[in-house]
């Protein structure tokens, strides 16, 4: 039998590993009951179109603060990537060192002919409009990279991009002042 006791003790072993994580679990409780209520509200609002798809990842980025990316299907409160609907956002990762940047994006039940992969020189935008899976991504660069100098490899749903940095021109040049 559970007891008041034990509940409490899983609200505060997960009301740490959230705090852990950076994450509000009123506000994300506050979020759902809203949906919710809108939900009942206007039943005909919501538009169901196949299955629904969310997920998030979570690492240690390199200044050693977690890093939580969302990725899937379902509309929201995301602003780090632009919205389209009907697509999913694919699970990407981001790794750079001095000369290049590298992106890999997991793409399952894609092939390769229906991939469009542009990149110019700050961002990335990753694009798969055709069969039953369509995904979009933007990926903006913190640096400006070649887009001249890009490789792209394809293999069992996972796409790695290798974007090479644009070298600097020196610190600048010198001004006589008068």
């Amino acid at each position: 039998m559970v007891t008041r006791r034990d509940e409490d003790d899983w609200d505060e072993i997960f009301r740490e590993l959230y705090e852990e994580f950076g994450l509000d679990m009123r506000r994300i409780n506050n979020e759902i009951a809203r949906f919710w209520e809108s939900v009942m509200k206007d039943p005909d609002k919501i538009k169901i179109s196949g299955p629904y798809v969310y997920g998030f990842s979570y690492k240690i980025g390199p200044d050693g603060k977690p890093v939580f990316q969302e990725f899937g299907n379902v509309p929201g409160r995301r602003s780090l990537y632009e919205e389209r609907e009907g697509y999913r956002e694919p699970l990407t990762d981001i790794n750079e060192d001095k000369n290049n940047i590298y992106v890999t994006f997991e793409l399952p039940g894609v092939n390769k002919e229906d991939i469009s992969l542009t990149v110019s020189d700050n961002n990335m935008t990753l694009s798969v409009d055709k069969g039953a899976r369509k995904y979009y991504k933007n990926v903006n660069f913190d640096s400006e990279v070649d887009s001249n100098k890009v490789t792209a490899k394809f293999t069992n749903g996972i796409l790695d991009v290798t974007v090479q940095k644009k070298k600097s021109e020196g610190t600048g040049r010198s001004v006589k002042i008068d």
